[in-house]
């Protein structure tokens, strides 16, 4: 537990993601694949953990993605039903997950990998990777891979390694918790 607490005390947000207990913040630890957490982002919903950094580019609007994103929200704004088929879920370290290959662009190639949507307990975690950052900024070829790695190092902000995650919360994958409830119009 010192371990989580005093290595990234330096890196933006981390302390955030520590003191909330809403739900467990789960991350893939210092760095993936070589990639090292540069950021963390609080939202409404729950964190974003950024890894890597990216040049930008573009001229009227520069922009860039990082290579890879850790999301972590609470099942009750992002569940399985609402984004997947029940059906196509499989076990991953004792959760549930869905892989979609990624989004495939006009000429060729894909815009991202993934995402991984892992379903535990009450949380939500996607893993997008961005394929030309982690190519042209870290030399690695291969987004899926890397994600897959990115889930087998993932543990909560107080584990100092991965443990086995805890099955998706009875009712959550299908969207029938009471908090899941689509806003009334």
């Amino acid at each position: 537990m010192a371990f989580a607490g005093n290595a990234f005390a330096g890196v933006a947000g981390f302390g955030a993601a520590k003191s909330f207990h809403k739900f467990p913040v789960y991350w893939a630890g210092s760095e993936v694949a070589g990639i090292p957490l540069e950021s963390i982002n609080h939202g409404p919903a729950g964190f974003t953990f950024f890894y890597g950094s990216c040049e930008l580019r573009g001229t009227d609007h520069p922009s860039c993605a990082p290579p890879m994103q850790i999301q972590v929200d609470s099942t009750c704004s992002r569940w399985a039903d609402e984004l997947n088929r029940l059906e196509d879920l499989v076990p991953l370290r004792g959760a549930k997950a869905s892989w979609h290959p990624g989004i495939p662009l006009e000429g060729g190639g894909e815009d991202e990998g993934g995402p991984l949507e892992i379903f535990t307990g009450r949380e939500t975690i996607t893993i997008f990777v961005e394929p030309y950052e982690l190519k042209h900024g870290y030399g690695l070829k291969d987004p899926e891979k890397v994600t897959f790695e990115a889930a087998e190092a993932l543990r909560t902000v107080y584990q100092s390694g991965p443990k086995p995650m805890a099955p998706p919360v009875p009712g959550s994958l299908a969207g029938k918790l009471a908090c899941q409830k689509p806003p009334v119009e």
